[in-house]
Formats: structure tokens, C-alpha cells, sequence
């Protein structure tokens, strides 16, 4: 006998009594399947299952685990229409009660397949139904789901049940399963899990009942009062019946129209629905009346304690902040602003007639005992500006208004922002968005007044059309407005920026979510802003990639999203990471991020985290009171329901005062005193000085070479431009070649013989062979076409080096050999185009390939056109059809008319047939549909070494992961940043995720279930708001497809257990490009990653 074998416990005479195993049973008889004092009834593994104090135990330890799945299975006859109840707890790993089940294999094996309670840890799995070893079904419903299950992944959902109350599954629990025919309903505690239509066409209609010991971690599970009844005829029905019974409100029927959620257009998000940090409250303090008040967009608080909102849409508003324990008293909300939408609008009542006439801010300060208002609008009365209310007569009013700065703003909400105190108490930082222009009458800039657009063609432009840097600042004010000194230039639209305690500045910057899923696509990111940096943002298709070292980049990217107010956790009396951590607010997404900083060198690196997050849950602004220790946080804008919020630390952690991270000191203080050369008023550096700088040049650290690089352009041309010819440190020299090209168009030929002079081939270190590209770049776009002996030497040059290894390089060598007309520019750049993993990449590549004129064949001209119409089916954000057309009507006009034949116009007038998109020139052929059980034994302890590089990053196109995805700064952001992903996550959890893309849902990426009045249903997530119509995208692939549906129309928004991401992405692979793509995912896209090691 194996040891393995199962062996059955002994029946005692008691079944007799409890009519277990009894065939006479009658059929509404409820059956106690325990007896509570032995395991007599029921067949399993005697070194996993005991019973003590009358509940059935299984255990397994690490000295003693279970290989595989091991189950106590009831000996009283198989189940098929039944209710069945237990009471249960566990912990280490989940469980589950199996019913309706086969033996796999022997019956004595203890092993079994079907359907499967599930008994786990996290909320959206706890009484899910699983398919236990059924095939490739795997999760068939999770929590809170009503579906139609139709085939292995064709499951429908039709509906949602239940509530959300958290579950502890340590503690004692009540599980029931009532199934009856094809229908299947889990509850817990009396609340249904799921509701599941079986129509699978291998449905099982009767099988055998069985408790679950999971293999893996160990673990301890506890079943006492199991009780079964078996049900037939009338008592089957009316067993439904009861099962849904008071239930039946809480799901969403198609046939039965709901009552309209109300509190979704009469009060702000309940505080039930945020989830939020563990161990941290959120409390819902006031919901804003908006035909009183408005839709809040801005505050601070001065100094009384008192909190000061603006309305984007009218005036400014204060109120004492309540105490602990309450909420806001309406009647203590006191306006001391008057404005309306629009000048004219509306009769002010006596009261109002008398407060000063401003509003619109998004932006307020109380300082030098006066309140700084940032308005932005131009329908205001007081127009876009900086403008600051006196109390002239100390009675506490408002009483005049003094115009700081009146700024010119192109419309939008992209104009003048936020306004707070500098780290000297002597000044104001102000922050503007890119429809701001810059004052004509700014009196510094610690940027170099270099700024251009750089681009070696004219950019593709479909939204701000001509807009010119420098755009998007922050700049530095006194109080009384006299100076206006601009720090750094380049952001998009940075609503909000706050200072760390050592006085660095950091800012949330947008994306353009238009551009989802182009080259030129930025997420939105958090930027460590220091003095003379610009950011890079341009207009259309000409933003600079992060990794050119004429911009500074970003300290982490965060993803799609519309930054809102943002404030570090100074004062607020939380656990130290959460104290130091810089949160900021995502407006679209509804997420309160905390990102939490480290030093690395003279800057910073950064984690997200999400912190709080609903939907709705429109932030606005936060900040922290010190009195209290509490965090304030808004919502509203775009005339959405607006409320107040007031978060607090209820856990166990120590909130004493915290101290900020060490580290990075020497570095910063290396970079700040290069810093002082931008300063204004500063004389142009002496010769020791000069040294300095064309030293630090070649520093390792980042922001130190771009201070030095600032610094030097900030000094008179002549001082060191002789420098550059005899440097012999390639680091220095590509960095000293930026900085002259941008400052002096007249010397683009010396640089380029520079550049020439340096050996790009044997050049190991990347960021210098980018920076040599990006030097050829700016000379070529500042000085122009070289003049013919030159150009010839250049292309020879390039020809050596062209294509290089890697992608980044390779955009930047066809964009320069498009702008030089090289004889094989069109060859080289088709291969590339063919060769190109995602659609990103060979977006890049077309659009550098638009404008060449040379070197063309009829056959690469026709593959180049025939790329169009595949693109066609490309998705993406709102402008890709422009962009994809722009580019389009440029490479038309490129061609000769000699050379336009009537095959190549027939292949241009080839309209792209509707399809999913396909990212390689040649149609990938179905493989197979793979299985975690046929590919987990290809990863039994990570992925094997010796893979192809270039394959896997090929797969993660075929795969369609760039759609979503970014890894290396590439891809879509409409789901998590893969870089990282190899330092958080197995090779077997990784194949997993793809192949079951619901197992496992990030937070951050997560949708919501939309249950309408009418009875239908939406799976997906809040893009954008406004005047209280939520638009919803529910297809990721698609970044730019909506759906709106007005708040009124609402029954409930619920979290979704469905992703959005699809199914069936490896099916085009063979297991060498599975294992390829593995390794090119955990390499976070890296190519000298040791699993590409030869």
C-alpha cells in the first residue's frame, strides 16, 4: 500500500442516527454531516485532517506539507441540487469546499476536479466559484458577480450582488451553497457572493463534496456545523427563492429598473466607498451645496485656523476647521469673495455686493498677513493673473484687491495655477500651466534664454497649433509683485508644487492623453524641479524624450491621470513614510498618491503608492494642519459634485515627528553652489570658476552635469567655446557640445567634427552615445544643414554606426539621416520599420521616414505605404488617426511625381479594413492556447538563460503589450509600468498573470462595475468628468473610446473583478518566444540583463 493512499475513517454507529449515508433520507431533511467528535463519514489524509473541540481541522506544516491539493471528501454519496452550510476560519493560505466534484484518479487519492467555494484571503476572491482542475476555467466568478458562464473564458457578466463588507477569514465565517440545476450561489454570512448561471457545455451535474487543503504555505483551516439538504421539485424552487430572497436588491437586472443613486448627484463619495491606506480614517466633513457654492478647486488656511476654498467658477469662501469628531457647520461657511461665471451674470445680494469682486482662483495663499488669489479665467472680472486681497481696516473682511501680475492665458484650464511661500519666507513660488505666457516684462530667467523647439522637421501639431517655448513655468515672485524670476520651463500642466524640507521643489506634471500610444507620449510624472532645468514639454510630436540631457527628466513616472493638488505629509501627524511622503492627486482616476522619496545623488528616486482612491473621487487639493495633524482634502471641479474630506492615523504606529531621509547631502550641495551661476545679479565666472564647471561636466551624477551645463551657458560664448576642440574626455565634450550648440548656431561645424572625432562604436556607456546624437541634433537644428564636404564626411560616419543596438538610438540616427537626405536612409530605416517590436517604435520610424526624397526603390516605397494601412487599425489616444494621417500626407508629398505610379497610388488609396490591431508586417499564425499546467514546468525555478533579446522585446509587440503597457520608457500607460516588474514578481507568477489577466489586479489599473437605472451595465473607469457626466472607457486598447453617462442615471459603481486587459496573448507564441518575452520582461527591457547572457 502506497502512503499516499487515502485512507477512509471508520463509520460509527452515530451516522445512523444523523441519517448520514442514508438513502431513505427524505429530501428537505437538514443532514449533519459532523458528528463533532470524529472524522466517521468522511475520507481523507489522516497526517492532514483531526478533529478537536468539535470542528474539523486540516493542517499542513512546513515539515509536513501536502504536494498538490488535498482534499477531505464526504462518504455519504455524490451531491446535485443541494444547500449546503459550514461554518469555517483559516489561515496561511486559502481553501475552499468542493462540491459537484469528480476523483481525479482514485477516489482514495484524495484529489478532485470541479466546482470549487472558495475559501481566500482577499476580499474579491472569498466565496468566489473556482473550477478546480476544470480544464482551463480557472476563476469563474469572483465576488460580487452575477455572470452567464458560457465556455472556458466566455463568461458574462450580468450583474453584481452583495455588499461590500470586509471579510476575516481567521474568524469565524458562515459559507452556504444552494445549486439547483444549472444555477449556483455562494453566501457568506447571508450575503450572496456570486450568482452563476452554469451553461459550460461540460458542465457537471453531480459529483462529490469535499473540504480543501491548499498546498503551499502552510496552513490551518476549521470547518464545524456542516450541514446538507437535498432538494427536489417545489423545495428546490422555493430553496432558490430563499437563497436570493432580500438579496434580489442588491443585484443588477437587466429587467428590473433600480432607483437612481441618489448620493452621487446630492453629496460627495461616501467615506464607505474610498478605500484607503490601512490604518488610516477618511471622513466626509461637508458636501458642497454647488447651486450655493460651487465645485471647490483650490485652499489653504491662514492664520486662525480657518480654511479658505475657491470655487473655479465663482468666488472664495472660509470656515474654521472643526473639531475632531465633526463636521463642517454650514452656517459657519462665510463668503468673502463675489464672482460669477461670467461678468454680468446674476444679481449679487446686498452682502455679496459688498466683498471684493474676484474669483476663478486655482490658486490661493495666505501670506504676509494677506491672501494671495491665482485666477484662472478669462471670463473673470478681474481677467488671468496673480492679484492679493489686504484687510485694510483689521476688521477680518476683505477689502481691496491689489493686481500682482496680470497674465496672459490662452484659455483653458491650463493657465495660472498655484501660489506658496519660498523657502526664504521672503518670497512666493507661483506655478503656471502652458496656455500661460511668459510675462514680457520678466525680470530674470535662471533658464538660459536658449529655449527653441529643436526639431530637425516642423512637429506634428493638432491641439495648441504654434505654441512656441518657453511654455509651462514656475517662477519666483516678491510680495509685492515687482519681480517675476523664472526657475525652470518645459511642464505641461503642473496645477501644484510643494517644497521638502530641505528646500527642494517637487511638481505632478500631465501627460497628453491625446498622444496615448505615439513616441511621443509622457505619462504624467513626478519632477524634482531645480533652478534653470527645462522639462522638455513641446507641442505636438516634439516633446523631448526624458533621456536627452538638454532636460532633467522625471523622478518617477506615475501613469494617465490629470494632476491636482499636491502637499508633502509635514505635520501631520501620521506614520514617518507618511509624513515624508509627497502626496499628490489624480483628478480622472480618483487616487490620492503618496510617493515616497529616496536621495539619489544630488536628486531623487520615487515609489507610488496608492494611498486613497474611488470613483468618483475628483481631488481637487489637500493640506495638512498642523494643529490638528490631519489632512484636508478637496473635491470638485468642472462643476462636479464638491465635498470636503478629513483624513487621520487610527493605527498602531508611532506618529512622533519624523525626520527626512539622509543621504544625497554632498551631492545636492555640489549641484546647488553650480546652481548660483543662474542666480540673478551674478557676475560671469572667473577662469577658476570656469574650470569648475567644465569639470563637473563629466560628472556621474546627473543633476550635477546639468547644473554644469546651465552654468555654462549662462556665461559669454567666447569664455569657453576654445575649450571644446582639445577636450579629451568624451563625457565632457558631448555635454560641453550640447551647451554650444544651443548657445551658438554660428559653431555647428566644429561640433560636428567634434562628434566625428568620437568613437561612437566602441563607446560602452549609453547615455554618451545619446548625448553625442543629441549634440548632432541641436547643430543641425540651430546651425542647419553643413555645408556639402561636411555632409558627405557626417553620412559616411553615420553609415558606420547606423542602426545601432538599440531603439532610442536608432529614432534619433533616422530622424538625422531623414534631415541629410543619406543615400541610405530609406533602406536602412524600412528594416527598422519591419523589424520594429511595438507600435510606438514603428511610429517613430515612419515619421522619420516622411520627408526623405532619396534612395527609395518602388518596393520599399510600396511597403512603406502598404505600413499605413495596417497602422489604420492601430489604437490609441484621441489624435493617433491625425498623427498617423499627418504623417501620411507628408510622405505623399515627398514623392516625386515621376515615381508615383498607379500601383503605389492604388496601395495609397487602400483603405485600412477594421480589424485588431497587428504590430508586425507579417500576420502571426495561431499557435495553441496555452495553459499554466503545460508551461509552469518550463519556469520550475525561473526562466532559463541564453534567451534572445531581440525576440522577446519582438513578443512584447506580437503580444500587443506595448498597447497598454510601458517598460523602458516605451508603450501605452493605460496599465501598470512593467520596468520593475522582474524585482517584484516570479517567472511563474508573471506567466500567470498573462495567462489569467483577472487573477491578479493591480489597484492602481483596476475598473469599476456601473449599474445604470435602465438595468444595464458598464465595466470600466472614470476618464474625465464634467457637470456631473462621468466618461467611462472601457476598453483599454482603445485609451480614446468613451461611453458618458450622466450621475442621475446611476445605480451604483462597485469595483470590477473582470480586468480589462484580454485574454489570449500568447497565443501567436511557441514556448522559445514565451520564454524569450519572460526574460525580456524581467530584464525590465534591458538588453545586457544576465538571462541574455551567451
Amino acid at each position: 500500500m502506497k502512503n499516499t493512499t487515502c485512507l477512509p475513517f471508520l463509520l460509527l454507529a452515530t451516522l445512523c442516527l444523523t441519517g448520514i449515508g442514508s438513502t431513505t433520507a427524505h429530501a428537505r431533511e437538514t443532514m449533519d454531516l459532523f458528528n463533532g467528535k470524529d472524522l466517521s463519514g468522511w475520507m481523507g489524509k489522516p497526517e492532514f485532517w483531526k478533529v478537536e473541540n468539535g470542528t474539523i481541522i486540516g493542517e499542513t506544516t512546513k515539515d509536513k506539507p501536502t504536494k498538490g491539493n488535498t482534499f477531505l471528501i464526504w462518504k455519504g454519496g455524490k451531491v446535485k441540487d443541494f444547500a449546503f452550510s459550514c461554518q469555517v476560519k483559516f489561515q496561511g493560505n486559502n481553501s475552499g469546499v468542493q462540491y459537484r466534484s469528480e476523483a481525479v484518479g482514485d477516489l482514495n487519492d484524495c484529489v478532485l476536479r470541479g466546482y470549487q467555494a472558495d475559501l481566500h484571503p482577499k476580499q474579491e476572491y472569498f466565496g468566489m466559484l473556482y473550477g478546480e482542475k476544470f480544464g482551463k476555467r480557472g476563476i469563474i466568478a469572483r465576488r460580487w458577480q452575477k455572470v452567464d458562464a458560457r465556455g472556458d473564458k466566455d463568461v458574462k457578466v450580468l450583474g453584481s450582488v452583495g455588499d461590500k463588507t470586509q471579510l476575516d477569514g481567521t474568524k469565524w465565517n458562515t459559507l452556504s451553497i444552494v445549486a439547483v440545476g444549472n444555477r449556483l450561489i455562494h453566501m457568506v454570512n447571508d450575503v450572496i457572493t456570486v450568482d452563476i448561471t452554469e451553461n459550460h457545455p461540460d458542465a457537471i451535474a453531480e459529483g462529490h463534496l469535499g473540504l480543501q487543503l491548499h498546498q503551499g504555505a502552510p496552513m490551518k483551516v476549521e470547518f464545524k456545523n456542516l450541514t446538507y439538504r437535498k432538494l427536489v421539485g417545489k423545495d428546490a424552487t422555493k430553496a432558490l427563492q430563499e437563497a436570493l430572497g432580500e438579496k434580489v436588491k442588491k443585484q443588477a437586472s437587466k429587467s428590473s429598473p433600480k432607483p437612481k443613486l441618489e448620493s452621487l448627484v446630492r453629496s460627495a463619495t461616501s467615506p464607505t466607498r474610498i478605500k484607503i491606506a490601512e490604518g488610516f480614517k477618511i471622513d466626509l466633513l461637508y458636501s458642497v451645496p454647488m447651486e450655493k457654492q460651487g465645485s471647490w478647486v483650490a485652499m489653504c488656511m491662514d492664520d486662525k485656523n480657518r480654511l479658505i476654498v475657491s470655487d473655479q467658477y465663482g468666488g472664495i469662501y472660509r470656515f474654521p476647521v472643526p473639531p475632531a469628531g465633526e463636521k463642517v457647520d454650514p452656517a459657519s461657511i462665510e463668503q468673502i469673495s463675489y464672482a460669477t461665471e461670467k461678468p454680468g451674470l446674476g444679481t449679487p445680494s446686498w452682502a455679496q455686493s459688498k466683498l471684493p469682486l474676484i474669483g476663478h482662483a486655482q490658486g490661493l495663499c495666505y501670506a504676509f498677513d494677506s491672501l494671495y488669489v491665482v485666477v484662472n479665467s478669462r471670463s473673470s472680472s478681474t481677467g488671468a493673473g496673480v492679484f492679493r486681497l489686504l484687510d485694510t481696516d483689521q476688521d477680518d473682511q476683505f477689502d481691496k484687491i491689489v493686481t500682482i501680475r496680470k497674465l496672459s492665458a490662452t484659455g483653458g484650464e491650463h493657465g495660472p495655477h498655484a501660489i506658496f511661500l519660498a523657502p526664504d519666507g521672503k518670497h512666493l513660488y507661483v506655478v503656471m500651466g502652458n496656455q500661460t505666457q511668459l510675462p514680457e516684462d520678466y525680470s530674470h530667467s535662471r533658464v538660459p534664454e536658449l529655449w527653441a523647439e529643436d526639431q530637425l522637421h516642423p512637429s506634428l501639431q493638432y491641439f495648441m497649433k504654434g505654441a512656441e517655448a518657453p511654455l509651462g513655468h514656475i517662477a519666483q515672485i516678491d510680495p509685492e509683485g515687482k519681480t517675476w524670476e523664472v526657475m525652470a520651463t518645459g511642464f505641461r500642466n503642473q496645477y501644484d508644487a510643494a517644497l521638502n524640507r530641505e528646500g527642494e521643489l517637487f511638481t505632478y506634471d500631465a501627460d497628453m492623453e491625446w498622444d496615448m500610444n505615439t513616441p511621443w507620449y509622457r505619462p504624467t510624472r513626478v519632477n524634482h524641479v531645480i533652478d534653470g532645468a527645462d522639462y522638455g514639454w513641446r507641442t505636438g510630436s516634439g516633446k523631448f524624450m526624458d533621456y536627452c540631457s538638454d532636460t532633467f527628466g522625471t523622478v518617477v513616472d506615475v501613469g494617465p491621470g490629470s494632476p491636482t493638488g499636491v502637499a508633502f505629509g509635514y505635520g501631520a501627524k501620521f506614520p514617518t513614510k507618511y509624513q515624508n511622503a509627497f502626496f499628490i492627486s489624480d483628478w480622472s482616476y480618483g487616487k490620492l498618491y503618496a510617493v515616497h522619496l529616496s536621495p539619489k545623488g544630488s536628486s531623487y528616486v520615487g515609489k507610488v503608492e496608492e494611498f486613497a482612491s474611488a470613483q468618483p473621487f475628483p481631488l481637487t487639493d489637500l493640506v495638512v494642519n498642523p494643529r490638528d495633524g490631519a489632512m484636508y482634502i478637496a473635491v470638485g471641479g468642472r462643476k462636479v459634485q464638491s465635498g470636503l474630506y478629513r483624513v487621520t492615523y487610527i493605527g498602531k504606529e508611532s506618529t512622533a515627528p519624523a525626520k527626512s531621509a539622509t543621504g544625497g547631502e554632498e551631492a545636492r550641495t555640489r549641484r546647488q553652489a553650480l546652481e548660483k551661476f543662474v542666480q540673478k545679479g551674478v557676475k560671469p565666472a572667473n577662469q577658476n570658476q570656469l574650470n569648475k564647471i567644465w569639470s563637473a561636466l563629466g560628472a556621474k551624477d546627473r543633476g550635477i552635469r546639468h547644473a554644469a551645463r546651465v552654468a555654462l551657458e549662462k556665461q559669454p560664448i567666447r569664455n569657453w567655446k576654445k575649450k571644446l576642440s582639445p577636450e579629451k574626455n568624451p563625457v565632457i565634450a558631448s555635454a560641453a557640445m550640447i551647451a554650444l550648440a544651443r548657445a551658438d548656431g554660428k559653431s555647428s561645424s566644429s561640433i560636428l567634427t567634434k562628434a566625428m572625432s568620437l568613437n561612437y562604436r566602441t563607446e560602452k556607456n549609453w547615455q554618451q552615445r545619446i548625448d553625442v546624437l543629441r549634440s548632432i541634433t541641436l547643430a543641425l537644428t540651430r546651425g542647419g544643414e553643413p555645408q556639402p564636404e561636411q555632409k558627405k564626411k557626417l553620412i559616411s560616419w553615420l553609415d558606420q554606426i547606423y542602426p545601432a543596438s538599440t531603439p532610442e538610438e536608432n529614432r534619433d540616427l533616422s530622424a538625422i539621416m531623414q534631415f541629410l537626405q543619406a543615400p541610405s536612409a530609406a533602406r536602412k530605416g524600412m528594416a527598422l520599420l519591419r523589424g520594429a517590436s511595438g507600435q510606438e517604435e514603428q511610429i517613430g520610424y515612419a515619421l522619420n521616414l516622411r520627408h526623405l526624397k532619396t534612395g527609395w526603390t518602388s518596393l520599399l516605397r510600396e511597403s512603406y505605404f502598404k505600413w499605413f494601412v495596417r497602422a489604420g487599425n492601430f489604437k490609441g489616444g484621441a489624435r493617433l488617426s491625425n498623427y498617423l494621417d499627418g504623417i501620411k500626407k507628408n510622405a505623399i508629398a515627398s514623392v516625386p511625381n515621376n515615381q508615383m505610379t498607379a500601383g503605389l497610388k492604388k496601395i495609397i488609396e487602400t483603405k485600412p479594413q477594421s480589424s485588431a490591431p497587428q504590430f508586425t508586417f507579417e500576420a502571426r499564425n495561431f499557435v495553441k492556447n496555452w495553459t499554466m499546467k503545460e508551461m509552469s514546468p518550463w519556469v520550475p525555478s525561473g526562466v532559463p538563460g541564453k534567451r534572445d533579446f531581440k525576440n522577446g522585446r519582438q513578443m512584447f509587440g506580437a503580444g500587443s503589450c506595448y498597447a497598454c503597457h510601458r517598460i523602458g520608457g516605451e508603450g501605452g500607460a493605460v496599465g501598470p509600468d512593467l520596468t520593475s516588474v522582474g524585482g517584484k514578481f516570479g517567472a511563474y507568477d508573471l506567466l500567470e498573470s498573462i495567462v489569467d489577466p483577472g487573477k491578479e489586479i493591480s489597484d492602481q489599473y483596476g475598473s469599476s462595475v456601473f449599474s445604470l437605472s435602465d438595468g444595464s451595465q458598464l465595466n470600466g473607469r472614470i476618464m474625465n468628468m464634467r457637470n456631473n457626466e462621468y466618461w467611462v472607457n472601457t476598453d483599454m486598447m482603445q485609451p480614446s473610446a468613451v461611453t458618458k453617462v450622466k450621475a442621475e442615471n446611476l445605480t451604483s459603481i462597485e469595483p470590477s473583478a473582470i480586468s480589462m486587459m484580454p485574454p489570449g496573448l500568447l497565443n501567436t507564441m511557441d514556448r522559445e518566444d514565451i520564454l524569450d518575452l519572460m526574460a525580456y520582461l524581467i530584464a525590465g527591457g534591458k538588453s545586457d540583463h544576465e538571462l541574455f547572457a551567451r
